[in-house]
């Protein structure tokens, strides 16, 4: 059975875990995310994905499903 290997790995899908994963593909690091809930997004996808979120440098108000959206846009250059 063979073996990948990555140059990071990050536990969890949240807003943060998805801009680590973007941030690695920046440095071209092979990356790994795990994350126990079915999507991405963390408890914004799942608990309130309407609530709207007003401390997002950049936007002056996003909703929480917009959020994660915009941050699986900009991985996706990576993929």
């Amino acid at each position: 059975m063979p073996h990948e290997v990555f140059d990071f790995t990050i536990i969890g899908a949240g807003p943060t875990g998805i801009f680590a994963s973007f941030y690695a593909g920046l440095r071209q690091m092979r990356t790994k995310v795990i994350e126990a809930l079915p999507e991405p997004g963390g408890q914004l996808a799942v608990l309130y994905p309407e609530k709207l979120i007003y401390d997002v440098p950049g936007h002056p108000k996003i909703s929480a499903q917009d959020l994660v959206k915009q941050l699986m846009a900009q991985v996706a250059l990576f993929e």
